[in-house]
């Protein structure tokens, strides 16, 4: 490569710095001539990437990204499975534990389904009388995915104790273990409880059992 420099003598421009002349010399007299061809790599490393080298880039980036993408796609569902399936897990267990809690302090049992037990719950103002906001009713409708309610008589609404109820079971038993729909014999009763929660086509389930002994009943 041979490089040529123009030799052309700049008048000396008065009121300019030493600098200020240098830049001038720089910027108008010192010409580059190239007479040699230019390399592909020399075009290159003027005019940017060309079309192969970014195609071979954009795909090391998509080898290099894709596990990582891969990897936190898989964590993000573990996540969501974990959340999922804690969710049912506390429905099941909030729900029947303040079911049978308040049936275990019932004074006196009214009426009896599978699926809707009522009865006085307790004896709040201490005067033997069975008010409306001392009678509970918890039911359910026996439809999939409805919830478990607990309703006062004083109450307009029930209230949800459970949620994606996919099925629930209540069974009363007399002092000999024997199945029993006679409401003055009752000493205890087994309640089951099945969540289903379905999320994008994958179902979560908890079920839980318990045996509930109305104390206050025995007396």
């Amino acid at each position: 490569m041979k490089i040529k420099i123009s030799s052309k003598i700049i008048p000396d421009e008065k009121g300019f710095t030493p600098l200020e002349k240098a830049a001038a010399f720089n910027r108008r007299l010192l010409l580059v001539e190239s007479d040699a061809p230019q390399t592909v790599r020399e075009r290159s490393s003027l005019t940017g990437f060309t079309l192969i080298e970014l195609l071979v880039v954009l795909a090391i980036l998509a080898i290099v990204m894709f596990p990582i993408y891969e990897f936190l796609r898989q964590g993000a569902l573990s996540w969501q499975l974990g959340e999922n399936k804690t969710e049912v897990v506390q429905n099941a267990r909030i729900g029947l534990d303040k079911m049978c809690g308040e049936i275990k302090h019932a004074i006196e049992i009214y009426s009896i389904t599978p699926l809707q037990i009522r009865f006085w719950w307790k004896d709040i103002n201490a005067d033997d009388i069975a008010d409306a906001d001392e009678i509970l009713t918890f039911s359910w409708s026996g439809t999939g995915n409805d919830d478990l309610t607990r309703k006062l008589d004083s109450e307009i609404q029930p209230t949800p104790i459970a949620n994606y109820v996919d099925d629930f079971e209540l069974r009363y038993f007399d002092d000999s273990g024997i199945e029993t729909a006679v409401l003055d014999a009752i000493q205890f009763i087994t309640a089951n409880l099945r969540i289903k929660k379905t999320v994008q086509g994958h179902d979560y389930i908890s079920q839980m059992r318990k045996s509930i002994f109305p104390r206050n009943l025995l007396l």
